[in-house]
């Protein structure tokens, strides 16, 4: 099922760019000495296997990970998802050797991870055990490439994970509550009526509120998302229809609060699933942070759409539709 674009802001798509880079130019992003060595001593293993050269080129140079929470029930896991710094953001996507040695460098029993909730880091954890330390962690039927998925504690509210400290937000002026409600007050207004719900309806839905201070502007980003709990019939087409789902998020501009971007569906089986809010991550080392959500589907707990703030709207920086089995 593919999710049709926000109603209200176009999102551009940029898939992730391949991270097999040629050796010289990963070299030559290495500029320590210490990684320049890892990265020689990378490029004179197994000159037979291109695949894994590549992976181990990449994997020598020990880039920032971003790791994403999975629960499901056989427990709670920690996956990684994609790279992050000044280079880009990007899907890591390795060969199954590639991730098992990926496996003993990042997630093995011991290893730090830093959790973060509400775009903070929290205290360092450690993993409990990684992916292939001692019998595998668990499996997938029928999958020849895994994505591995470490043990650790786990804080509660806590989405992701990384293997280091990210750089400071820009900082922002705190919203006061009346100002949150005069926001917010423009939703019922204008904006829900614009995506088909009336002022009527809207008391019907739940609603949560979440404030980010992202660091994209002087105020905080507002992201609120709200839900009919009303089940549509499957066979109830989209069009025309009035939506039992709505996220609208808030950014300050010149007169106040105004949209920066708006997502709608209907919820059923001919229709884009629900989003769920996730958290807000700064992947580029630029003190601004990106919006991070999720799908409401169980049988898609690693499915990310990744939002950047750009000329005062957001836009789709990335969407990870893979799950652990990816080949």
């Amino acid at each position: 099922m593919r999710l049709s674009r926000p109603f209200a802001i176009a999102a551009p798509r940029l898939r992730g760019v391949a991270l097999r880079a040629l050796p010289l130019a990963i070299a030559l992003l290495g500029g320590a000495c210490d990684t320049t060595e890892r990265v020689k001593n990378a490029l004179s293993a197994d000159q037979g296997d291109p695949v894994w050269q590549g992976d181990s080129t990449l994997l020598a140079t020990h880039p920032d990970v971003l790791f994403r929470v999975t629960r499901d029930s056989a427990g709670a896991r920690v996956v990684p998802l994609a790279t992050m710094g000044p280079q880009g953001f990007r899907l890591l996507t390795l060969s199954d050797r590639g991730w098992r040695s990926f496996d003993l460098d990042y997630l093995v029993g011991g290893k730090s991870l830093i959790p973060y909730r509400g775009g903070r880091e929290l205290a360092p954890v450690r993993s409990t055990r990684g992916m292939w330390e001692g019998a595998p962690l668990d499996s997938i039927p029928g999958c020849s490439i895994i994505l591995p998925g470490a043990v650790a504690s786990i804080p509660a509210g806590v989405e992701f994970f990384t293997n280091g400290k990210r750089p400071p937000l820009q900082p922002v002026t705190a919203l006061s509550a009346a100002e949150l409600q005069t926001a917010i007050g423009a939703i019922a207004t204008l904006i829900a009526p614009a995506a088909g719900i009336s002022m009527s309806l809207l008391p019907r839905y739940t609603r949560d509120v979440y404030v980010a201070e992202t660091g994209n502007g002087p105020r905080p980003t507002i992201v609120v998302v709200y839900d009919d709990p009303e089940v549509v019939a499957d066979s109830v087409r989209q069009m025309g229809a009035r939506p039992r789902h709505l996220v609208v998020v808030l950014d300050k501009g010149v007169y106040g609060y105004k949209p920066t971007f708006t997502y709608t569906t209907l919820g059923n089986r001919l229709s884009p699933p629900r989003y769920r809010y996730l958290d807000h991550i700064d992947v580029d080392n630029d003190g601004k942070s990106e919006l991070f959500f999720g799908l409401r589907l169980a049988a898609a707990p690693l499915y990310t759409i990744v939002l950047r703030y750009e000329a005062d709207a957001w836009r789709e920086l990335l969407r990870n539709e893979r799950q652990r089995c990816h080949a």
